[in-house]
């Protein structure tokens, strides 16, 4: 639509623009998605971003390690990024423990396969119902990316820093969407991210996990729509 900023959606772990196509469907805006595949820190992909943005105005759509690109945009403190939205995401550093556990499932990827990884260890955390049809999405964009993007993705998640201060010197609109039922980046999470924004919208979904984008994506699309209608003529 006219004079609406260009969203570009960022996605997760293992995660490439696949995951929200049942949302861009629905959205009237022009939208971008970009893969993460070989970059192995913030920075790096943050770059691919603005690449991607080629000096227009823009929203940063970040689903989970996308909202930690997202927060590396706003630490370069570009005046292109007129607004931030994060989805089923966290502006915290690594919390003690995960580390192990994601070495853990790299030697399973490794020795086993990204595809037991996935089905074996993620899918019970990433959905309200493992088997849905949806969680085959994340199993197809996890095996065509391969162990070595894993082991370049696990490195920004190691490495990532605290976020919570940038995003309270953002003065631009926050866009926050998280799930009732997201256990790595549960409602508390979104909740301090709400907090600490000069300008935040919360939305927390029912019957949803971490993968909301696939579990609901009419109310997500919903959600944006009237968001940056609000804000944006």
């Amino acid at each position: 639509m006219k004079n609406k900023p260009l969203l570009i959606f960022i996605p997760g772990t293992l995660c490439t623009g696949e995951m929200f196509m049942p949302i861009l469907t629905q959205l009237p805006f022009e939208t971008k998605t970009l893969d993460l595949t070989h970059q192995d820190n913030l920075a790096e992909m943050a770059r691919a971003v603005m690449q991607l943005a080629d000096g227009r105005s823009f929203i940063p759509v970040g689903f989970s390690m996308g909202g930690m690109v997202a927060f590396e945009l706003l630490r370069m403190q570009l005046p292109k990024i007129v607004g931030m939205i994060l989805l089923n995401s966290n502006c915290h550093a690594d919390l003690p423990g995960r580390k192990a556990g994601r070495d853990a499932h790299l030697a399973i990827a490794q020795s086993q396969g990204i595809e037991i990884l996935v089905r074996q260890h993620y899918l019970p955390v990433y959905f309200n119902a493992p088997h849905c049809a949806q969680s085959e999405i994340v199993v197809d964009m996890a095996v065509n990316l391969g162990v070595q993007t894993f082991v370049s993705q696990l490195k920004v998640l190691d490495e990532r820093p605290d976020s919570l201060d940038v995003l309270k010197r953002f003065s631009e609109p926050v866009l926050i969407v998280g799930a009732q039922n997201d256990r790595p980046c549960p409602p508390e999470h979104q909740k301090v991210m709400a907090n600490a924004a000069k300008e935040s919208e919360l939305h927390i979904l029912d019957n949803c996990g971490h993968f909301a984008p696939l579990e609901a994506p009419a109310s997500i699309a919903n959600i944006i729509t009237k968001w940056v209608n609000k804000y944006y003529e």
